[in-house]
C-alpha cells in the first residue's frame, strides 16, 4: 500500500515542481477596476452607511402609512364589587371588546408634509451613502497609485544604488592599483549607504500602502499583491465654460433644504383643525361582579350570559375635531424655529455648492499641473542619464572631478523620484476630480 502512495505521489511531486504549475497558480496582476469593485462589495465602511439608508426608507414607509386607516382591537375589564365605588360612577365594573378603526380626515397638511420631510431623509441618506462610496474610491485610487509610484521609485533607486556600486568597484580597482582615490572610495561607500537607506525606507512605504489598499477592499492587511500598471496619463484641457458636474454632498444639501421646508410646514399646519373619523364594533357593558347583571334579570328572569352578550354587543361611529386656539405663543415659537433651520439648510446648500465647485475646479487644476509636470521630466530624465554617463567618463578621463560624478548621480535620480512623485499627484487629482466632479 505504501509503495503504491509513492508511485501516486511522485507525478503529483513533479507537476507541483514544474514551470507549468508556477504558471497556473500565479495569480494575475490587481487591476484598478478589480480593486474598485473589491473594495465596494467587502469593506467595512459601506454596510453601515447603507443601514442609515435603509432606516431612512422605513421611515418614509411609516410616514405614509400614517395617512391611511388603522384598525386595533382593544379591550378593557374592571372589577367593582359593590363595597368598592359608588354604582353610579363604576357600573360595578365595565368589560369592554372593540374593534376599532380610525381614519385620519384633515390634520392641516401635517402628514403630507411629513411624508415630503420623510423623502428628503430618504434621499440625504442616499447622498450621504454615494458620499461615503465616493471617499472609498479617492482612497482605492490614491492608495492604488502610490504603490505603483513606490514602485518606480524603488525601481529607480535599485537602478542608482547598481551604477553606484558598479563605480565604487571601479574605484576599488584604481585604489588597488596604487591610484590615489581612497577618499572618493570613502565618499562613495557613504553615498552607497544612504542610498540603502533610502531605499529601506521605500520598501517600507511600499508596504504601508499595499497593506492600506488590501484592507481596503476587506483582504488580510499583510495578503501579497501585485498590482498592474495604469495607462499613461493624458493630457487635461481646462475649459472656462467646463459643465461643473455636481456632487453629492450638494444633492445630500438640497434634500436638507427640502427636509427643512417640509419641517416648517409640520410646524405652520399645527395651528390649523384636525378632524378624523372612527367607527367600532364589538361589545361594551357594564356589571362585572355578575354573569347576569341585576337590571337584566329584572327585565327578564330567565335572562342568562348569552342575553347579556346580545345586549352588549353593538358598534359605534364618531367625528373627531381639534383646533388649537392659544398656547401662549408655543406653536408660534415653534413656527419660527422652523423657519430659521431653513435658512439654516439654504446658507449650508450654497456653502456646499461653492465647496464642492472650488475642489472639482482645484483637482482639475492640480492634473492639468502634474501633467505639465510629467511632460518636463520625462524630456529631462534621458537627459539626466546622460549628464551622468558623461560626467563619469569624464572623470575616468581626469577632466571632472568625483563631485561632478556624484551630483550627476544625483540629479538622474531624483528626476526619476520626481516623475513618478508627479505621476502620482496626476493619479491623486485624477480621483479628486471624479470624487468632487460625481453626483
Amino acid at each position: 500500500m505504501a509503495e503504491h502512495m509513492r508511485r501516486l505521489a511522485w507525478p503529483l511531486v513533479a507537476f507541483l515542481a514544474s514551470p507549468a504549475f508556477a504558471l497556473v497558480s500565479r495569480a494575475d496582476p490587481l487591476t484598478l477596476d478589480e480593486a474598485l469593485r473589491e473594495a465596494h462589495s467587502a469593506n467595512a465602511r459601506l454596510p453601515v452607511a447603507a443601514l442609515d439608508v435603509e432606516t431612512a426608507r422605513e421611515a418614509l414607509r411609516e410616514a405614509r402609512a400614517e395617512r391611511w386607516l388603522k384598525v386595533a382591537l382593544e379591550a378593557d375589564f374592571t372589577v367593582a364589587p359593590p363595597s368598592g365605588y359608588d354604582t353610579a360612577l363604576s357600573d360595578g365594573g365595565i368589560e369592554r371588546l372593540q374593534l376599532v378603526g380610525r381614519q385620519p380626515l384633515s390634520d392641516g397638511g401635517a402628514r403630507r408634509a411629513g411624508i415630503a420631510r420623510a423623502e428628503a431623509r430618504s434621499q440625504a441618506a442616499a447622498a450621504r451613502y454615494r458620499i461615503a462610496e465616493r471617499e472609498l474610491e479617492v482612497e482605492v485610487r490614491s492608495q492604488f497609485a502610490e504603490c505603483l509610484e513606490v514602485q518606480e521609485e524603488i525601481a529607480a533607486r535599485r537602478e542608482g544604488l547598481d551604477r553606484l556600486r558598479r563605480y565604487d568597484t571601479w574605484l576599488r580597482s584604481r585604489q588597488a592599483a596604487g591610484q590615489g582615490v581612497a577618499a572618493d572610495v570613502l565618499r562613495t561607500n557613504v553615498r552607497v549607504a544612504s542610498e540603502e537607506a533610502e531605499l529601506v525606507e521605500a520598501e517600507r512605504h511600499l508596504e504601508t500602502a499595499r497593506s492600506t489598499l488590501n484592507d481596503l477592499m476587506g483582504r488580510d492587511p499583510g495578503a501579497p499583491s501585485e498590482i498592474a500598471a495604469l495607462p499613461a496619463p493624458e493630457p487635461a484641457a481646462l475649459a472656462a465654460d467646463a459643465t461643473w458636474p455636481g456632487a453629492a454632498e450638494v444633492a445630500e444639501a438640497e434634500a436638507g433644504t427640502r427636509a427643512a421646508a417640509a419641517e416648517l410646514q409640520v410646524a405652520q399646519a399645527e395651528s390649523r383643525p384636525q378632524l378624523s373619523a372612527s367607527a367600532d364594533f364589538g361589545f361594551w357593558g357594564s356589571g362585572t361582579t355578575q354573569l347576569t347583571p341585576p337590571e337584566l334579570k329584572a327585565a327578564d328572569p330567565d335572562a342568562g350570559f348569552w342575553d347579556r352578550l346580545r345586549r352588549d354587543a353593538g358598534y359605534s361611529v364618531g367625528l373627531n375635531l381639534a383646533w388649537p386656539l392659544w398656547d401662549h405663543g408655543a406653536r408660534r415659537a415653534r413656527v419660527a424655529q422652523a423657519a430659521l433651520g431653513l435658512r439654516q439648510a439654504q446658507g449650508q446648500e450654497t456653502l456646499q455648492r461653492r465647496r464642492a465647485r472650488l475642489l472639482w475646479q482645484q483637482a482639475r487644476s492640480a492634473r492639468a499641473s502634474a501633467y505639465r509636470q510629467i511632460e518636463v521630466l520625462s524630456r529631462a530624465m534621458p537627459e539626466a542619464r546622460d549628464s551622468y554617463l558623461e560626467a563619469e567618463s569624464r572623470y575616468r578621463g581626469g577632466a571632472a572631478s568625483f563631485l561632478d560624478v556624484l551630483e550627476a548621480h544625483t540629479a538622474a535620480l531624483d528626476a526619476s523620484v520626481r516623475l513618478a512623485e508627479a505621476v502620482l499627484r496626476y493619479r491623486v487629482a485624477q480621483a479628486l476630480e471624479l470624487r468632487w466632479g460625481t453626483p
